[in-house]
This record gives C-alpha cells, structure tokens and sequence, in this order.
C-alpha cells in the first residue's frame, strides 16, 4: 500500500510490548535469549535477523524459558552465542531510536532521571552567572 507523501516512510507500526509483537514485525532470524537477572529474574531477549533486539523481563528462568519456547524461533539458555553478540554490535540504530528520547544524543534508553547536570546549558546563561556584576 502506498502512503501520502509525509507518511510515505513512516514504519506503520507502534511500539513493540510483546515477544509475539516482535516476531510480527522483526521476525525473520529472529532468535531468542534467556538470561537470569538477579536472585530470581530473568530476562528473555529476541534478536531478529539484523541484530536489533529487545528485552523482557520474567519472574523465573522457567516462566521466560516456557515464553520463548512457545514463539516456536531457536531458543538459547544461559548466555548469547557468539554469533548473535557479532550481529547484535554489528546492527547500526536507525535515526528514529534517537529522535524519541529524552535526551536524543543517547537514545531510547529508557527513563532517565532529569538531574540538573544533565540537562544542556545555554550559553547565555553560563556568560551572566560567570560574568561579575557591573558597578556604577
């Protein structure tokens, strides 16, 4: 289906916020890991054919094993393969991934606290707090 012009190269779909989701529309090579996080966490991550991934995370290794299994994709328990490490560094972020974060330089990583250091100055403002005041 073609799109008007300003939508003609926006990805028609919304955020990915399930493992299903992420086959739907990233699943050709996808596979998946699952990795304790924690006493008993654990953290099931899909990597699709490119190397872009995403994670999720599960109260027990069993839970998140039993998820990836149902995708019916190559499930990898323990730890990445090192194919998958190559694929997953190797995988350029698209511009998007830095447009819609809170600070665009670092990306979507997620809620970040907005600590006053990390905000950016305005030059402006640097100049009339270093600058001593004028006497008359």
């Amino acid at each position: 289906m073609e799109r008007a012009w300003p939508f003609e190269d926006v990805d028609e779909h919304g955020a990915i916020r399930t493992p299903d989701q992420f086959l739907e529309v990233k699943g050709s090579g996808a596979e998946a890991v699952v990795i304790r996080i924690g006493l008993n966490d654990a953290q099931l991550v899909l990597v699709d054919g490119n190397g872009a991934w995403k994670r999720w995370v599960y109260h027990s290794m069993e839970e998140a094993t039993s998820v990836a299994e149902a995708l019916g994709i190559p499930v990898h328990v323990g730890e990445y393969p090192e194919e998958m490490r190559v694929r997953i560094n190797s995988y350029p972020r698209p511009p998007a991934d830095y447009d819609k974060a809170a600070y665009p330089e670092q990306g979507g990583v997620g809620p970040v606290m907005p600590y006053p250091e990390n905000r950016p100055r305005r030059p402006e403002s640097s100049q009339k707090e270093s600058s001593p005041p004028a006497k008359a």
